[in-house]
């Protein structure tokens, strides 16, 4: 293998395809990147036999080859080079490579690529196309209501849908969930239900643009997703995902509205003194009005006040701070719309466009110690 190549290229491709390296060393060659080149294209590979990202770039070939270098080093040494030309030879019977750049000339003892995994391959049951920027924008809202218990495998990730023509995404760790549908362009024939790890998740909106599409191909086992040259193959969550239907309100007895920015500012506020204990907030509404407040302590005490639209009886609910502002920070319009029934029941939050798209999350109230 003999190859010239930009620095900046290079690096931005390793860093793509870094994110599905293997973190641990039972099998060493797992924490390395696949290079091969093949007509002037370089192809990059890693996996941790969960996760593989495969990145393809153009690059002046002189002669074809591959091997398996050590990621954390191999990336540590294009980093810290300049932005030029970069020249790479490989010594087969060494399986050893040479970098060079400018005055720097560096060699690196890699692996014989033959040892590395082939990425799986997707049996096509379903395939179809969503816009990255919109899928990104799911994948954001599921993401904070994943549960990180290993002993509930299914709620580490989020259920992935897609039924007809409309695709929605599901996550909760029991005591939130999350839930986001869109409008497909195009319809499927059979209906898909399976679960997407969240370490997928985390790594699709790392790397997911806002331009262009993404084709989501699905089978029983593994899921694929290909945008912007990058291949990401995920092994798929082995489980049964709760019924979420029935504990989403069909119905609420008060709703109001309330500006996003104030009540972001609000919440993060009550929850400086919240956090110092059990970082639990009450909320009250009621007559145009909304209080927040925290609970008196050794800690100390906060109390805001903003105003809202309210329709509907007075509503008094505690909640988890972080569980609520982590929904503040996703949401992308000036105004919140909240939906309520009592102390006892969820509170909702609501959003929905003219295009189709809805959004709905729900945080269980923390029952009241006095």
């Amino acid at each position: 293998m003999k190859f010239s190549i930009n620095q900046k290229d290079l690096y931005n491709a390793l860093n793509i395809v870094r994110r599905a390296v293997a973190k641990n060393q039972t099998l060493p060659i797992l924490t390395g990147i696949f290079l091969s080149l093949e007509n002037n294209t370089l192809t990059l590979k890693s996996t941790d036999l969960e996760l593989g990202i495969k990145y393809n770039l153009k690059a002046d070939g002189q002669i074809d080859g591959s091997i398996v270098l050590p990621a954390a080093q191999f990336l540590n040494i294009i980093r810290e080079l300049p932005n030029e030309e970069i020249k790479i030879e490989l010594n087969q019977d060494q399986w050893q490579l040479q970098i060079k750049c400018l005055n720097s000339l560096f060699k690196i003892n890699g692996y014989d690529p033959d040892e590395f995994p082939n990425l799986p391959q997707v049996e096509e049951s379903a395939t179809f196309n969503l816009p990255s920027s919109k899928f990104k924008e799911m994948i954001k809202k599921v993401r904070i209501s994943t549960s990180k218990d290993e002993t509930q495998p299914a709620l580490t990730g989020a259920l992935f849908e897609v039924e007809s023509e409309k695709v929605k995404m599901v996550s909760t760790n029991t005591y939130r969930l999350s839930y986001i549908e869109a409008p497909l362009q195009t319809s499927v024939n059979e209906k898909i239900a399976v679960i997407l790890p969240g370490t997928t998740l985390q790594e699709l909106n790392n790397l997911l643009e806002d331009e262009g599409s993404v084709e989501i191909e699905v089978d029983s086992n593994y899921a694929r997703f290909t945008f912007a040259g990058i291949e990401v193959i995920s092994r798929l969550i082995e489980g049964k995902f709760p019924n979420y239907e029935l504990v989403i309100p069909d119905e609420s007895n008060s709703k109001f509205s309330a500006d996003l920015s104030q009540l972001h500012g609000a919440v993060k506020r009550a929850s400086l003194i919240a956090k110092l204990d059990a970082n639990i907030i009450t909320l009250l509404a009621d007559d145009g009005l909304m209080e927040i407040n925290s609970a008196e302590g050794s800690s100390g005490y906060a109390h805001e006040e903003l105003k809202i639209d309210i329709e509907g009886p007075e509503q008094k609910i505690n909640i988890d701070a972080g569980y609520f502002i982590d929904v503040l920070k996703v949401l992308d319009s000036d105004q919140i719309n909240i939906e309520m029934i009592g102390p006892l029941n969820p509170l909702v939050v609501k959003s929905e466009t003219e295009a189709g798209d809805k959004f709905i999350y729900l945080i269980m109230p923390v029952r009241s110690q006095s």
